[in-house]
């Protein structure tokens, strides 16, 4: 195999790398679109959408397949060549990688989101009926405004491009464009029978990204459209929970006046003439 057509099998290699993140955007935004409601687990906060950690699914893919090669590797220099120790090396390195992602995964599935609205709302629910001063309650109103920033940027619809995972819709056509261009100069300059379909085959790389991509901005819109309705409710929330501990904490104590009048009185009868 020439160089032209190893380029060519990399950029192919690249693009299958970046459909299978369209692949796992698409179906957590399809699950999020489905799951949109009003989630309050006591004692957890976690993450509400799981379009968030959309890379998880490439990444066990391709964690899998190199479990498969690496042992498949292990294995013939182990019994098929003899050498134990470059073959014990190699599957101590799979343990590794597999330790490795496999803590990455969990971390970022299980990492706690403390800046949502059903996470203050939480925190607020457990501090009904308590009395809290004038700076806590002007506290919790400047944490809703920090989640309002947060969350009006998340559902605009014009924003369904410009995060991570709108990369990810755009890039692999790009890519599939590069390697429709790459095919067709290897096939110029190294013809060959054996790669006469891979050309064609290529033409349809940006086709299908570009399908895909298409089918996450339009889950994107609609997961979007769902969960600000959520978001909505859970602000009504707060903002009802907020009103009734400003109202508790301007309200003045029963009897307070009285009782410092008489402390006052017990003060001067105490005194020396």
């Amino acid at each position: 195999m020439s160089a032209v057509w190893i380029a060519a099998a990399v950029v192919t290699a690249v693009w299958m790398l970046a459909l299978l993140a369209q692949l796992g955007d698409v179906a957590t935004l399809f699950i999020d679109s489905r799951t949109a409601r009003d989630r309050d687990v006591p004692g957890r906060i976690g993450r509400e959408r799981v379009n968030q950690i959309f890379w998880v699914v490439p990444l066990v893919v391709v964690l899998a397949l190199a479990i498969g090669v690496g042992v498949d590797r292990a294995s013939l220099l182990i019994f098929g060549f003899g050498t134990t120790g470059l073959g014990s090396l190699l599957v101590l390195g799979i343990a590794v990688m597999v330790v490795a992602a496999g803590g990455l995964a969990l971390a970022a599935v299980a990492v706690t989101d403390r800046h949502s609205y059903s996470a203050l709302r939480r925190e607020l629910r457990e501090l009904e009926g308590d009395r809290l001063t004038d700076l806590q309650v002007a506290a919790f109103r400047a944490r809703l405004s920090e989640v309002d920033a947060r969350y009006r940027d998340r559902v605009r619809p014009r924003r369904v491009l410009l995060t991570r995972a709108g990369v990810v819709r755009v890039v692999p056509v790009v890519i599939g464009l590069a390697l429709i261009a790459i095919a067709s100069v290897a096939a110029a300059a190294d013809p060959s029978s054996r790669y006469a379909g891979y050309v064609a085959l290529s033409v349809f790389a940006p086709v299908v990204s570009a399908m895909f991509g298409a089918l996450g901005v339009r889950l994107a819109l609609s997961s979007n459209k769902a969960w600000a309705r959520v978001y909505a409710r859970q602000r009504v929330d707060i903002l009802t929970i907020l009103g009734a501990l400003d109202r508790s904490s301007r309200k003045g104590v029963a009897g307070l006046g009285d009782r410092v009048a008489r402390a006052l009185q017990i003060l001067r009868e105490q005194q020396p003439q």
